[in-house]
């Protein structure tokens, strides 16, 4: 089929020749995808205001030999509650970097996809604490790589409630007893929260409220998590 059409969200674009960009889009059929938008560089463009960052849209694709090109854009949403807010700009762009930094071209991540476009959603209309860190959480899960975290990856023990435990990015938790690496100790409500974010649903998770301290070093924790297990440097940003 020459013509398809295509639900998904603008993470990167690119200037390419004089008028043109290239898109990279994040649908839950293809995953990570890219397309020429010709001539959306134009003033007066058709495409010009629905390929910009964080865009959500029904795109309307021609397939070639090389790069398939936009035809037309239908937006569904477009993340205007966050222009001229540096702090949700800033979150906004740190998610769609983040989806491109670890994310390979044409694996389909629908969990994902429904997740990065509520995040986008929700940080432009009503920002709730955690709907940056659940999305972390959400990509680490969808690749399989869960940390345990509640049964000691050295001694076998289940974690009991008021032990000391410590955070190893190859694993998860371990006791801190049983840990040759020197790894971080965490604090139980920092282990609560993780549990809570890989264990429940997102509408619950997102809307909680933790102590920003806890949300930080949870943070940190999932990210050399991450970049342990990529080998990969994550995009520099808040969450």
């Amino acid at each position: 089929m020459r013509n398809y059409k295509l639900e998904a969200i603008v993470i990167k674009k690119r200037n390419f020749a004089e008028k043109d960009r290239i898109l990279t889009l994040f649908s839950k059929e293809k995953g990570k995808t890219e397309a020429l938008a010709k001539g959306s560089r134009r003033p007066g463009s058709k495409l010009a205001p629905y390929s910009d960052l964080g865009t959500l849209a029904r795109f309307y694709i021609s397939r070639t030999n090389s790069i398939d090109i936009v035809k037309e854009i239908s937006p569904i949403f477009v993340p205007e509650g966050a222009r001229g807010n540096f702090l949700r700009t800033q979150k906004i762009s740190y998610l769609l970097k983040f989806t491109d930094k670890i994310f390979e071209v044409d694996e389909s991540h629908p969990k994902t996809y429904f997740v990065l476009k509520s995040a986008i959603q929700q940080i432009c209309e009503r920002e709730f604490q955690l709907t940056a860190l659940v999305f972390l959480a959400n990509c680490i899960d969808e690749l399989g790589l869960e940390p345990e975290l509640f049964v000691c990856q050295k001694c076998r023990r289940k974690i009991a409630s008021k032990e000391k435990v410590v955070f190893s990015p190859k694993v998860g938790i371990l006791h801190r007893s049983c840990d040759a690496e020197g790894n971080p100790e965490i604090l139980e409500n920092e282990t609560k929260l993780l549990r809570l974010i890989f264990n429940s649903p997102y509408e619950k998770i997102v809307k909680a409220k933790v102590d920003e301290k806890i949300f930080g070093r949870s943070y940190q924790s999932l990210l050399k998590f991450v970049e342990w297990h990529f080998g990969k440097v994550l995009p520099e940003g808040a969450m």
